[in-house]
Parts: structure tokens; sequence; C-alpha cells
């Protein structure tokens, strides 16, 4: 049984963006994605926590659009919105590590593809924990 679940996760504003590739002169269009995942201690857990333990999270963008294509760039951005801790504490790391982000099928078996946020978090100390995102998808 994990440490942390998943309790929410929540979009943002989709903000498009038209230019042109300055290297080959060609349009365009990046699709920026933005929303906070809440992650909560799960209340049935019992186990050791070690400082250094991480636990890894995978979820679908909810309002990604369909990518038949993978975009021809996609970058991520991470940061921590809120951290609550279980208390009486030594260290604290907090955070999100080795976050990548992907173009994935349709976990419900459909013909579209869409994106899919993984990330790595420390667990030590935690009792509740809000991540920010901002993914970045860049198509000719």
């Amino acid at each position: 049984m994990d440490f942390l679940e998943l309790r929410a996760v929540v979009p943002g504003p989709r903000l498009f963006f038209d230019g042109v590739d300055p290297t080959t002169s060609r349009p365009v269009r990046s699709t920026v994605y933005s929303g906070h995942l809440c992650l909560a201690r799960r209340a049935g857990f019992r186990g050791a926590v070690r400082l250094e333990d991480l636990q890894e999270f995978s979820v679908f963008l909810p309002d990604s659009l369909p990518y038949p294509q993978p975009p021809s760039a996609l970058s991520v951005e991470l940061s921590v919105r809120r951290f609550r801790s279980t208390g009486n504490i030594g260290a604290v790391h907090v955070g999100a590590c080795d976050e990548r982000i992907e173009v994935a099928d349709d976990p419900r078996g459909g013909e579209h593809r869409w994106l899919r946020l993984t990330f790595r978090t420390p667990i030590y100390s935690h009792d509740q924990v809000e991540i920010n995102y901002r993914v970045t998808a860049q198509s000719a």
C-alpha cells in the first residue's frame, strides 16, 4: 500500500500561442496546460517510512487535447503549492523529482493518445502536499 494517495487533479487555464520557429521559419503552435495535484497521506497505511523514500505518481492531464502524432517538443515544470507535515519532524524533503511528460495511449482503449505526467515525490513526514504543474506541448 502506498503512503500517499492522489486526491485530485485540478486543471487550470489552457493557453494557446501561435508563433514561428526561428530556425525553420515554419509556423508552430504551443499549448500550455497548468493546474495542480493534491496528494494526501493514506489513512489506512501501516508500515515504516524512511527519510529517503520516494513514491511515484502517474496521471493523465484531464484537459489534454488528443495527440494522434506526438508534439515536436514537450516540457514540464513542477513546483510545490502547499505542504503540511505530520508534526514533530527533524528533516523535510519537499517537491518532485524525475518528472517527465509523454504522449501515451488511451487507457480506456480508445484511438486517441493523451498527455501523461509522471514524477516521484518524497513522502517522509508528509500529511498533505499539492504540486503545481505546467506542461508545454509544441506542434508544427
